[in-house]
């Protein structure tokens, strides 16, 4: 698959310059995002999908009989995937563009320009969740934030073996996930999205964040409570780019040597779903 410049021309301007930014906010006022999302579920939509994918290089190898519906219905498409199965290895929950960020002691961590904090994330108070699980756990260990590109798979997995007791929803816009956007806006806290905490076989507990983006009109994730198997389907995203943040707890992990190398300049470090990014350091 070709890889895509870090932002598209229409993100450029809409969060890059004043203009922008001002017809962005209209277009998520006039709940224009829903609407395409509507026309990408028609029968229409199957026209696109061919340009689509000779566009962006998608590789459809074993897709090639597919009859699908709309083009969410490629979108969502599902594969058989492979995954690392050693019991002590993390693996990505996606096709995606990996990058790694410390949570500090005082439960905050530094992206694009803002800092966020554990609370930002979850809301607590909109939730029958308690503050250590949602503040106090996480400080001191990593955020690792995997932001999938609209050319990417958008299915996920689960990372560890393990149980969760329930997914919370928190209704928010649709920006882009692109990083000049990120630059612009507090994306993961002003964005739609779904968070679980899991508790893991070998990493202690995980939280989980599915972030939606523009035109991403879904996070479907299968399993609300009850336990799950390391590579097992956990969910999927409708339609566009979107993206995963996963926080794991102090001690819990090393990430790979390579990944640490490139994502402390900044870059990010693209990964498939299955592969392995840290391991326990326990």
């Amino acid at each position: 698959m070709k890889e895509k410049s870090a932002n598209d021309k229409s993100v450029e301007f809409l969060y890059g310059t004043k203009c922008g930014r001002i017809l962005l906010h209209g277009i998520l006022a006039l709940r224009l995002p829903a609407l395409l999302g509507l026309v990408l579920r028609s029968p229409f939509s199957r026209i696109y999908i061919s340009s689509f994918v000779k566009k962006n290089g998608i590789d459809m190898s074993g897709f090639e009989e597919a009859k699908f519906k709309s083009f969410n219905d490629f979108f969502t498409r599902k594969k058989e995937i492979s995954f690392d199965s050693e019991a002590n290895h993390l693996i990505s929950p996606a096709d995606s563009l990996l990058s790694v960020y410390q949570i500090t002691d005082d439960a905050k961590f530094h992206i694009k320009g803002f800092d966020y904090t554990l609370h930002d994330f979850f809301e607590p108070e909109r939730f029958d969740v308690s503050e250590e699980e949602t503040i106090n756990l996480f400080k001191g260990g990593f955020c690792l934030v995997f932001r999938l590109c609209a050319t990417d798979y958008h299915r996920y997995c689960y990372v560890d073996n393990g149980s969760q007791n329930g997914n919370h929803f928190i209704q928010g816009s649709l920006y882009s996930v692109q990083p000049l956007a990120a630059e612009n806006f507090r994306l993961y806290t002003k964005n739609r999205r779904s968070w679980t905490i899991m508790n893991t076989e070998h990493f202690g507990k995980i939280a989980q964040i599915e972030v939606g983006a523009f035109s991403v009109g879904g996070i479907q994730n299968h399993i609300q409570e009850g336990t799950f198997k390391k590579g097992q389907e956990k969910g999927y995203f409708d339609l566009h780019g979107s993206t995963i943040v996963l926080l794991l707890q102090k001690d819990k992990i090393n990430i790979l040597p390579e990944i640490l190398n490139k994502t402390s300049t900044g870059a990010e470090y693209r990964v498939k779903i299955g592969d392995c990014v840290a391991k326990s350091s326990l």
